[in-house]
């Protein structure tokens, strides 16, 4: 368990599995990767574009604002969707928008959700027609309804492809409902119309291709693809627009367009878990900062593949958090609102413990619970040091930063100073004799 002061545990031994992980390097938290792969950033993804500089673009969570990430993510990511292709930016109408390769992402600021955006009627204005007919993307057909509903009718009556009908049906949302349907890929703006080798309907979210003719470089035969929609809307909406160019992984910020020069937003950044955990909402932004620190790679996709549980628990004032053999982690509940990177730190410690006993390293007696411990303050302190710098948290906020700061500074002086450390604060708890 973790104590206030000192964070200290005491262990039952369980034999388990050794699980074994590939590991990403995380530098000023961001992770590293091979050129043009994408990788964990604050708040979400970036995806390098260029591989000489690794400038590209990111798609990101904000705080109490667009969860472009997040609805990225459950749509299919990059397969579905494509890499992005733009910053995040606020337009005109007070919407924020994102472009991918294949869809113009939106969130309302009423509805604080993420759709995606009609991109197709913002193209149908008639300087655009000509273009898109380069692009072979159908021309708008006209409804001869007189009401939405008859207008809503005819055009899903022109869903007469029967792979793009089945295509429409089988939504990114993997719910099998004509609205769902709709709100990705909108109502036909035009019946299938053949062009070269494949038949292509308009949409107004998307388009899609279903090919019908083997060509060099081409589809496969009775294959159906999304169109790049959101290249198409960059090359002809956004040419030599500022919001378009590739930037450096660290920069985040969301920008505000309405003026005549763009200007960065004051939107901060969400916290986002990559992989699912079982935690409550405060601890999955410490997660969050977890997966942005390497060393805490196996025992976080432990956690999530086994469904720890991570919890906040009545507990003793003197205890901070516990690992026990449930498995589960249970962390004082008057440290709910406390700094996530505190948490992240009181998390590491803890979730090292855990990983111990997945990989059946637990040792019964009083040496082996030092050892675990010699290893969880270690994981304690490279993280705390890997999230606030080498030279620890300042002006120090409380008690706890503190404590964290100080077993930074032992673990900045090596492997014996933090085994005397370790040996002063838990030898008492973990059995040893006091003379």
């Amino acid at each position: 368990m973790l104590l206030a002061g000192f964070l200290t545990l005491r262990r039952r031994i369980s034999i388990s599995v050794v699980a074994a992980v590939v590991l990403t390097v995380v530098v000023n938290g961001v992770a590293t990767a091979k050129p043009n792969s994408p990788f964990r950033v604050a708040g979400g993804m970036f995806y390098p574009l260029n591989e000489v500089t690794g400038h590209g673009f990111a798609v990101r969570n904000y705080f109490e604002g667009p969860d472009f990430f997040a609805t990225y993510q459950s749509l299919g990511g990059v397969e579905v969707l494509g890499p992005p292709i733009s910053r995040a930016w606020i337009g005109d109408d007070g919407f924020v928008y994102q472009l991918t390769q294949r869809v113009l992402m939106q969130w309302s600021p009423s509805e604080k959700r993420v759709r995606i955006a009609k991109i197709f009627e913002l193209l149908s204005d008639q300087v655009f027609e000509e273009q898109l007919a380069g692009r072979h993307i159908p021309s708008v057909e006209e409804s001869n309804a007189d009401s939405d509903a008859w207008d809503r009718a005819e055009r899903l009556s022109w869903l007469t492809d029967q792979r793009i009908a089945e295509t429409f049906a089988n939504n990114p949302f993997g719910v099998p409902a004509l609205e769902k349907s709709i709100e990705f890929f909108g109502l036909p703006m035009s019946r299938p119309v053949r062009i070269g080798p494949f038949i292509v309907q308009r949409f107004q979210r998307a388009a899609l291709q279903h090919w019908v003719e083997q060509v060099e470089q081409g589809q496969p035969i009775g294959s159906v693809v999304l169109v790049n929609a959101g290249d198409v809307f960059r090359e002809f909406a956004m040419p030599i627009d500022v919001r378009i160019k590739p930037h450096p992984a660290f920069e985040w910020r969301l920008w505000d367009a309405r003026g005549d020069v763009p200007v960065e937003s004051g939107w901060r950044l969400d916290a986002v878990t990559v992989r699912r955990y079982q935690a409550d909402n405060e601890l999955l932004r410490a997660l969050a900062l977890l997966e942005l620190v390497e060393v805490n790679d196996v025992a976080l996709k432990l956690a999530s593949q086994k469904a720890l549980t991570m919890e906040f628990t009545v507990m003793p004032m003197g205890t901070l958090a516990m690992f026990t053999s449930a498995p589960s982690v249970k962390v004082n509940e008057r440290l709910r609102n406390e700094d996530s990177r505190i948490l992240a730190a009181v998390l590491a410690h803890e979730l090292r413990h855990f990983e111990d006993y997945m990989r059946g390293i637990l040792v019964a007696g009083p040496t082996g619970c030092l050892d675990a411990e010699i290893r969880a303050v270690n994981r304690e302190a490279e993280t705390w040091t890997r999230l606030v710098g080498s030279r620890g948290l300042h002006p120090e906020p409380s008690r706890l930063a503190q404590i964290e700061n100080y077993r930074a500074t032992v673990y900045a002086d090596g492997a014996e100073a933090i085994e005397g450390l370790v040996n002063r604060l838990y030898r008492e708890a973990c059995g040893h004799t006091v003379n």
